[in-house]
């Protein structure tokens, strides 16, 4: 029992912050004591300077070839993931409110895992220096594509001007300079920021935890989770199955046209399929900050909350059938 407590524990603390957050809103709604709108903020920034100084950036060389590996993950990743999830939606949207399906919109963009896509490499067999470097590559990149794909398509789909450059400013302070700042102080404590990767882990945890809890609360005071029906919750976790596995079945079989080794096609999938919660809170976050009002954040982060726990037991079925 304690070991499955352990397992799942930061799915049980999302449910816990989702929880409190129904019932004891007011502490983080927008004037709250906990000052929400300043403290998720700062921890966006915390996580992207802990990220930075755990970042093994000269483990990357062993990883970096063959260079076709790479390039299909970052298709998947920015490219056909939004496609296929789009042409899901088309059917799926009739289960859905506007704000859920601009949930799965943004989760389609977001950047791979980097942990747990490392991990099940490793526990299939695959090629883990290939998922080390394709995984981190598109964490980097993200900052850039992420915003840009986010804002054009907020701007069609709420006919709403949204600054771009506001936006990248912001991320720069939020997301760029603490990362730069935390590669910086790595290199000058090289040994130490090794030995704290766990206690670097659990931070950045508890800090989505009280973004997911803060998005919460402030959607439960205005009252905009209302809405939120039993049949709602019933179309968001059959459209969460569908594309999940709608999408690794097409990554799977396209992965056999790129002739890899067994290995590094095991580490193209698993980097190509899987959705980031550590990554993808703090820059949907970010994005739904400084463009105040478009769209309700609770309900557009619920997609990425729900997939994050059914990816992660998806891959795990999948492990054990992976390994020759």
């Amino acid at each position: 029992m304690k070991t499955l407590l352990r397992k799942h524990a930061f799915t049980l603390w999302l449910v816990a912050a989702v929880l409190l957050a129904v019932y004891f809103p007011e502490p983080a709604s927008k004037g709250g004591c906990l000052r929400a709108q300043w403290t998720t903020q700062f921890g966006v920034a915390l996580i992207f300077f802990l990220q930075g100084l755990t970042l093994p950036t000269r483990s990357l060389a062993a990883g970096y070839k063959p260079k076709r590996l790479h390039v299909f993950v970052l298709s998947w990743n920015y490219l056909w993931f939004p496609v296929v999830t789009g042409l899901l939606l088309i059917p799926l949207s009739g289960l859905l409110t506007p704000e859920l399906c601009v949930g799965f919109w943004l989760l389609a963009i977001l950047p791979t895992t980097v942990a747990s896509a490392i991990a099940f490499t490793s526990l299939s067999g695959g090629d883990t220096s290939n998922a080390i470097f394709s995984t981190i590559f598109s964490n980097l990149l993200a900052v850039l594509v992420v915003p840009t794909i986010a804002v054009a398509y907020l701007a069609s789909e709420t006919a709403i001007e949204i600054s771009l450059t506001g936006i990248f400013v912001s991320l720069a302070r939020l997301l760029v300079l603490p990362l730069i700042l935390g590669q910086v102080l790595r290199q000058l404590v090289r040994a130490l920021a090794g030995r704290i990767t766990g206690l670097t882990k659990l931070v950045s945890s508890g800090i989505i935890v009280f973004i997911v809890h803060a998005a919460f609360a402030q959607s439960v005071s205005s009252g905009l989770l209302n809405e939120l029906s039993l049949a709602l919750c019933l179309g968001v976790a059959v459209s969460i199955v569908t594309v999940l596995v709608v999408t690794s079945v097409l990554i799977w079989w396209s992965g056999s046209w790129l002739r890899l080794q067994r290995a590094q096609r095991i580490a193209a999938f698993f980097c190509a399929s899987q959705k980031s919660l550590a990554s993808g809170l703090p820059l949907a976050s970010s994005i739904l900050l400084a463009a105040p009002g478009v769209v309700d954040p609770a309900m557009v982060l619920i997609p990425l909350i729900c997939f994050h726990p059914v990816q992660l037991a998806f891959a795990g079925l999948l492990t054990g059938r992976l390994v020759e």
